[in-house]
Formats: C-alpha cells, sequence, structure tokens
C-alpha cells in the first residue's frame, strides 16, 4: 500500500515538473608539481561561481562533469601548494586535458574553500539510501575490501574465517544472497568465487557503491536487500601501477593494473592481475575446539592452529578496444581468467576438524562490451554487455584418517570422506549473460532508462567415487532468468527536488534432471518449476535547504532463488533444496543528510537512515543437527526495522574522523503454523544475526609535523558488535550458545614518498587478539601483522 501511494503522489508532482535544461558539458584537465612535472593527488579544484568542484585523483587528474556553458572562474587549492586561479570559457564542446601547475609554498591557506557537491554527494542525495565508498585514499594500506565495507553505516559482513573464506553481507537486517554484489554494473557471482570481492585488491578498484533495500532499474538485476556495485578503475590514460604485501599467517598479495591508449586512434589496453596466498594458520580456541583424551575419551577445550585452511589464488582481466572514438565512447573485448585452491577445516562449525578435505575452482569469462552516448540521436545512451562464463569445480575429501585439533590422526574411517562418503566431485558450470540498458535524456530534468538482464545457467557434474546407483554423471541443472525494468527520473523546482520512479519483471525457470537407481538401470526423473512476478518502487529526494536533504524510498522487490541455493554446493558443505520460492519484500527508506558544513577550518557531514522491510519468504541459510551442511529454507514472515547513521568530521583536511553505527530489529513474523496454532517462533529474533553496531575511523596526516614534502598518515579503526544468540534464543536450555560481544581495534601507518611514485604501509589488525566470530561460532583471525609497498612505474 505505501508504495502505491508514494507512486501517485510522486506522479503528480511529476506531471506538473518538465523543464527545459540548458546545454552541459565537461570540464577535465590534470594537475601537476611545477619541478617534478609529477601529478599532485586530492588537490581541491572549483569552479568557484558555480560553486561546484570536486578532486583530483592520486594521479592528478580531474573532470567536472555537467557544468553549464558560460565563464567561471576556476580555483585550485593543495596544502604545501601556491593557489591558482583564472578565468576559463566553457563553450559547448567542454575544456579537456587542461594542465595546471602549481608551485611548492610554506604559506598555510586562511580558508577553506566550499568546492560545491562531490560526484559523491551527489549519488548520496538522489533519494536512494545509498553510500559511496572511495579507494583512493586507502589504496596503499593492506586493507580488504570487506574491512572498508563494514567500516560503512548499515553493512555488516561476516566472514567465516581468514584471506578467501566464505563472506556474507547483510544491508539493514536483510542478508544473504539478497543483497548482491557487481562489478561494473555485472553480477559478481557469475565470476565464481575465485574472481570476486574476497580477492580483489584495493589497488585495482576506484570505488563501491552501496544502495540499501531500493536498488535503481540500472543495475538491473534482483537485489531485493540491496546492492555493492564495485567499480574498477578504467584510465583512459598509461599508466602501470603495482604493490605487494607481506603478512602474518603467511599471507602474500600481489597486485598489477596498467592501461594503455593510443590518442591518435584510441585504441586502448587495459589489465590488472592478481596473486593471493594465506596459510590462514591461526589460533582458535573455545567450546568447538576440543581435543579427546586416548586414556578416557574425555573432550577437553584447547589452543590450537588451523591447519587444513590454506588458501591461493591468482587472476588476470584483460580489456582490448577503442575508447573516445566517434562510434563508441567505449568498445572493449574482454577476458578474465581466474584459478582458485581452497582447503576446508571443518563444515558449518568447528566441532569436528578436517585434515584433507579441500577444493579448486577455475573460471574463464570472455566478453564483449559496448557503451555509446549520443546514440543515433542527441540524448540517447546505451550500453551492452554480453559474456559466457565457464566456471569448473573439483572437490577432493577421500582420505579415511580422522584428525583432531592437534592436526594428529586420531583413528582410521572404514571408508574414506572426512565429511560422510567419500568424495572426488567435478562440477561444470557454464552461463550465458547477456546486459543492456538504455537510457534516453529529453532534457537534463527528465531522463528514461531501460535496462535488463538475462542469464541462463547450466550445471553439470560427476563423483569419481560414486558408488553403485550413485552417478549423476548424466544429470544436470538449469535456471533461466530475466529481470527488467523502466525508470523516469524527474528533478524539478530548481534542482531541489529529484524523483525516480520504476517498475521490474522478475522471471525465471529451473530445469533439473536426475536420475534414479533400480532394478539394474537408471531412471531419469525430470524437475521443473517457474514463476514470474512483478516490482515497482519511487525514490525521491529533497533539499530542504543547501544542506538539509531529506531522502525517501520504497519498493516492492522480488528475489529469485540463486543456483547454489536450490541445487547446493558440494565444496562449501551445502546441500540442495529444490523446493525454494522467491522472497519479496516490502522496503521503506526514510533518510536525512545534513552537511557539508563548513566552520573555519572544521566541516562535518551527518546522514541517517530509519527503515522498514517486510519480507515474505526469506531465504536463510540454516545448519544441519550435526553442523556439518548448510541448506537454504523459506522463513514465511520476517519483519526487519531498524537505523543507521553515519558522521564525518573533517579538520583541514589532516584529521578524519567517521563513525557509523546500526541497529536493525529483524523478528521471525509468522503468528500462525499450516494447522492454525500459534507458531512458537513468533515475535523471536532471527537467529545467528548480530542487531548492534559501531564502527569508527579516524586518520592524521602528519606530513607538516615531520616537515617532508612526502605524505605521512596514520589511522586507527575500531569495530564492535553486540552479542547475539547463535541459535534461536527461547527454545530450550540447550540452544543457548551466545556469540560474545567483540571490540576489535586496528591500526597503521602509511608514508606516500616525494613524487607520489612509491608508498609503504604498515598495518596491526585486532591489535588486542581478540576473539573474533561472524557466522555460527566460526572464529576469525587474531593480531597480524602486514606490510605493503606501492610503486607507480608512470
Amino acid at each position: 500500500m505505501i508504495p502505491r501511494i508514494l507512486l501517485l503522489i510522486n506522479i503528480l508532482i511529476l506531471s506538473t515538473s518538465l523543464a527545459n535544461a540548458q546545454n552541459k558539458t565537461n570540464v577535465s584537465g590534470r594537475v601537476i608539481d611545477s619541478q617534478s612535472n609529477k601529478g599532485i593527488p586530492f588537490c581541491t579544484i572549483l569552479l568557484k561561481d558555480l560553486k561546484k568542484g570536486g578532486y583530483t585523483d592520486e594521479n592528478g587528474h580531474f573532470t567536472l562533469p555537467k557544468v553549464p556553458v558560460g565563464d567561471y572562474e576556476l580555483v585550485v587549492t593543495h596544502t604545501g601548494h601556491s593557489s591558482y586561479s583564472k578565468k576559463i570559457n566553457v563553450s559547448e564542446s567542454g575544456i579537456n586535458n587542461i594542465v595546471i601547475s602549481l608551485s611548492e609554498s610554506e604559506v598555510k591557506l586562511d580558508e577553506v574553500l566550499v568546492v560545491g557537491e562531490s560526484e559523491k554527494t551527489q549519488m548520496e542525495k538522489q533519494g536512494f539510501a545509498s553510500k559511496r565508498i572511495d579507494t583512493e585514499k586507502v589504496a596503499i594500506q593492506s586493507v580488504e575490501l570487506n574491512t572498508l565495507l563494514d567500516q560503512t553505516s548499515g553493512i555488516n559482513v561476516r566472514q567465516e574465517g581468514g584471506l578467501g573464506s566464505r563472506t556474507k553481507y547483510s544491508i539493514n537486517g536483510l542478508g544473504g544472497n539478497a543483497v548482491r554484489i557487481f562489478i561494473d554494473g555485472v553480477p559478481m557471482e557469475y565470476y565464481g568465487a575465485s574472481y570476486s570481492i574476497n580477492s580483489l585488491p584495493v589497488n585495482l578498484i576506484e570505488s563501491m557503491e552501496v544502495y540499501k533495500g531500493v536498488v535503481p532499474v540500472t543495475l538491473g538485476s534482483d537485489a531485493l536487500g540491496g546492492a555493492i556495485n564495485i567499480k574498477t578503475k578504467n584510465a583512459k590514460k598509461n599508466s602501470l601501477d603495482l604493490s605487494y604485501s607481506v603478512g602474518s599467517f603467511n599471507t602474500h598479495q600481489v597486485a598489477l593494473n596498467g592501461s594503455h591508449r593510443n590518442k591518435k586512434n584510441g585504441f586502448t589496453f587495459r589489465g590488472s592481475m592478481f596473486y593471493n596466498y594465506a596459510d590462514n594458520n591461526y589460533e582458535v580456541w573455545g567450546k568447538d575446539v576440543t581435543v579427546s583424551d586416548p586414556n578416557n575419551g574425555r573432550e577437553s577445550e584447547v589452543k590450537a592452529r588451523r591447519f587444513n585452511d590454506g588458501y591461493k589464488a591468482y587472476g588476470t582481466k584483460m580489456d582490448i578496444g577503442f575508447t573516445d572514438v566517434k562510434w563508441a565512447d567505449q568498445f572493449f573485448i574482454s577476458m578474465v581468467y581466474s584459478d582458485m585452491y581452497k582447503e576446508v577445516q571443518h563444515g558449518a562449525t568447528m566441532n569436528v576438524p578436517f585434515g584433507e578435505r579441500y577444493y579448486t575452482q577455475g573460471n574463464l569469462v570472455p566478453s564483449i562490451s559496448y557503451q555509446k552516448k549520443d546514440f543515433v540521436t542527441k540524448g540517447l545512451d546505451v550500453s551492452l554487455f554480453s559474456s559466457y562464463a565457464m566456471n569448473t569445480r573439483i572437490l577432493v575429501d577421500t582420505t579415511k584418517n580422522k584428525y583432531n585439533w592437534h592436526g594428529d590422526v586420531e583413528t582410521q574411517r572404514p571408508v574414506g570422506g572426512e565429511m560422510g562418503d567419500p568424495v572426488h566431485s567435478t562440477t561444470d558450470e557454464g552461463t550465458f549473460i547477456n546486459r543492456f540498458s538504455a537510457s534516453y535524456t529529453i532534457n537534463d530534468n527528465n531522463i528514461f532508462n531501460l535496462s535488463g538482464i538475462i542469464t541462463d545457467y547450466r550445471r553439470t557434474g560427476f563423483n569419481r567415487e560414486a558408488g553403485l546407483g550413485e552417478d549423476t554423471s548424466n544429470d544436470y541443472q538449469n535456471i533461466f532468468k530475466s529481470v527488467m525494468g523502466l525508470s523516469y527520473s524527474n528533478t524539478a523546482w530548481d534542482g531541489k527536488l529529484r524523483t525516480n520512479v520504476f517498475a521490474k519483471q522478475y522471471s525465471y525457470t529451473v530445469n533439473a534432471l536426475y536420475h534414479t537407481y533400480s532394478g539394474g538401470e537408471y531412471h531419469p526423473l525430470p524437475k521443473q518449476s517457474n514463476d514470474t512476478n512483478y516490482g515497482y518502487g519511487v525514490a525521491s529526494s529533497y533539499d530542504v535547504t543547501e544542506k538539509f536533504t531529506v531522502q525517501l524510498s520504497a519498493e516492492q522487490a522480488v528475489r529469485l532463488p540463486m543456483p547454489d541455493e536450490i541445487f547446493g554446493n558440494g565444496a562449501e558443505n551445502g546441500i540442495s533444496n529444490l523446493d525454494l520460492n522467491p522472497e519479496v519484500s516490502n522496503n521503506l527508506n526514510l533518510g536525512l543528510r545534513y552537511g557539508e558544513i563548513y566552520m573555519g577550518d572544521h566541516a562535518l557531514t551527518f546522514s541517517t537512515t530509519f527503515f522498514h522491510r517486510n519480507v515474505n519468504n526469506m531465504i536463510q541459510r540454516s545448519v544441519d543437527t550435526k553442523g556439518e551442511y548448510f541448506f537454504y529454507e523459506n522463513f514465511s514472515k520476517v519483519l526487519s526495522k531498524g537505523v543507521d547513521l553515519q558522521i564525518d568530521y573533517d579538520y583541514n583536511r589532516k584529521f578524519y574522523f567517521t563513525f557509523s553505527g546500526s541497529y536493525n530489529d529483524t523478528r521471525y513474523n509468522n503468528k500462525y503454523t499450516s494447522k492454525g496454532e500459534i507458531d512458537h517462533l513468533y515475535r523471536a529474533r532471527l537467529k545467528n544475526l548480530p542487531y548492534l553496531q559501531f564502527n569508527t575511523n579516524m586518520r592524521y596526516d602528519m606530513t607538516e609535523l615531520i616537515k617532508s614534502k612526502g605524505q605521512l598518515q596514520v589511522y586507527w579503526n575500531m569495530r564492535y558488535v553486540h552479542e547475539y544468540y547463535r541459535y534461536w534464543y527461547h527454545i530450550g536450555s540447550d540452544n543457548k550458545d551466545v556469540i560474545p560481544t567483540q571490540f576489535v581495534n586496528d591500526i597503521g601507518a602509511s608514508y606516500r614518498f616525494p613524487q607520489n611514485k612509491l608508498a609503504i604501509s604498515l598495518d596491526i589488525k585486532n591489535i588486542f587478539n581478540e576473539q573474533v566470530f561472524d557466522n555460527f561460532a566460526i572464529q576469525q583471525p587474531g593480531r597480524g601483522f602486514y606490510f605493503k609497498v606501492s610503486y607507480s612505474v608512470f
């Protein structure tokens, strides 16, 4: 009901607000040091008359989009350099590749310039409950993308161990696959586990966009609980950067990123490579880490090191094509290849250790992409992407040895397999992915967008250890999905009111062929199901004042089951459930944003979101009674509501402080069972789900104190997660396991040498060696030391 009312109200508003807009173009260039001719990062760029601006990137480049034609004063400032000011004329063709040279100065600026709205601010004020995470300030640290996400208000990152372990995300109480991960707008699950958010180094990433609950049509997928869109670096200049990080638990991470563009014909090559390795042999302890006394059989708790949790992954992405030519803004033929080796230390919980179980996964993803603004006619922008993802996963679990937590062989099993029957299986997955987006701009105030993604997934496999009647080589599983969306965006009242109205269609078909064995032969057993659902919504924001913005968004969203949820994933201890239904959620967000407020050298921004999620058939991951396997099931009704907030403070661009926190009250909301009886779980808080979390991040630039021409920064991160129950808290005294309150601190320092080519950092994670859990009491690493070197060749 709420989305329908909002939809009607906004349609009435939009019908009265159509207006023509003046022509706008781009102003771009580079800021360099007058002595070294090297790019200067993090300069403030301002069109003073327009109060519009931004910052240079790590190589000194900047772009100010959508600048109206006219005369302006361009002002450039940077601590330690003299300021620059010049009158410029912006024509319809824009200003491109302007070079600005700054000389060093010991004079301190007496004022802070108001630079208008950056791309980050503009995104966060569009009406969707959203955040943008820029990586430029942390690119030289030994930090993972998951750490940056976990420091963002409303997001909870749940990782089951060290580097390479399975990770799940929740946004405002909705988690698992309800939160979808994208890379450059393409769903990331099709690239496989070896090319995922766990493996990509932060050096290769430009920014991450987080949408809470309501997701724009442009992402074109069934992201019900929210979405994270990772934007990789796609510089159109010549560059080559590399980094190497080494740390505790024999952790090594290498990244290489480069690009080249021929200015004459637009031919462009972009490439990136990474290599990750970790033993993950950190200490664990607690009630699930026990060893039996061989004399009396008594179990006793011990401290032990993980001994079968090694991880290795490597991959490369190559793009060959053309950029900024007459017939295309971007055309690429691309190839992604990645491979991974992962040892499996235990099942769904830590109570039974494994000593030899492991799996591998390799991925090959060729693709073709095309982007063009003003395609055929002015105002029509198109984007096309097509690929075929080929993934092969091998699971090996054949040993007869039974290990304890000291890594010793206790006994021998009569047959192999640490997690049941012996397995040496190969699973082949192939997915066609076709994504398109067409946007038509009537004028600067009115835009239509049509987007969609169509995927066709097929899985086959066999087990070399299968006994008679257990052969699966003739089985297959198939899922066909189609998600289409249409949206209309409007800007009214001199740009103060921004509204996006949209509708989506979700369709999927599941086809599976299994074989049963009887009478000495195999018999086919086909399975088929299909469903079509519709969603709709609105996202709107209004600038009450120049600094104060109110945001409101609502959506009826649908999330279709994923292949691993329906068919299982033996490599990750997951079993199938062919009876899963799509989940449907009514999402409502009310957001407030105030800032940036400038008070002399001080700058402050405050943002908060109140949310309400009413979910039917929530797909929730559960664990079997033995604590060995995961499976997915539908919870008929779940209600989640709460609030998140974030405060950003900046003192003179030297001291930065961010505080974020979230509280979600997520409860099972099905009052009656199928028999008409009161459901004993009614109003129970959802099991194994954190509900109160805070994060703080402080960063201080000490460059002036040490009188260095480089840049020295120190930082401190703190994460607090309040205790929560592992199982349903009110069912029996034997199930009241508590994941304890966690208070984790990280500190570090980084130094960027003069000329901006070489940078080093030292990070100490979990400095007090706290016991940290996320899922089903699976412990994460303790204290660790990490050193990183980054070098820009050119």
